[in-house]
């Protein structure tokens, strides 16, 4: 029994990681190419937030006392860390439909707003 416990844990951390690494997708045109992009940062955090709720399953399922699912959680947090840092610039723009980026500062633009 614990052993398919542990093998469900490492399942659920590793979905938890896969839907991390979707997140740094949702905004990599943002960061890599100029020109106005889909503010994609509030489907970002809820993937993110998703994730780290995933997370806390692993570790109910793996057990508190397990020290692997520990690990595991820290590393997924680790990860997590990284993704808010490159997110956390365009934050701002929260309620924005379009992100731009222009010298380093992301710009916030409604594109409803500037048709005539």
């Amino acid at each position: 029994m614990r052993v398919a416990r542990g093998c469900a844990a490492a399942v659920v951390f590793a979905f938890a990681a896969l839907v991390v690494l979707f997140s740094f997708g949702g905004t990599v045109e943002m960061e890599s190419f100029p020109g106005l992009h889909d503010n994609m940062a509030p489907v970002v955090v809820g993937m993110l937030v998703f994730a780290a709720l995933v997370a806390a399953g692993g570790v109910a399922l793996a057990g508190v006392r397990s020290y692997a699912g520990w690990i595991a959680a820290a590393c997924l947090l680790a990860l997590m860390a990284l993704r808010m840092w490159t997110l956390a610039p365009m934050l701002h723009c929260w309620s924005y439909d379009s992100v731009g980026r222009h010298d380093g500062a992301y710009h916030c633009v409604n594109r409803n707003a500037m048709r005539f």
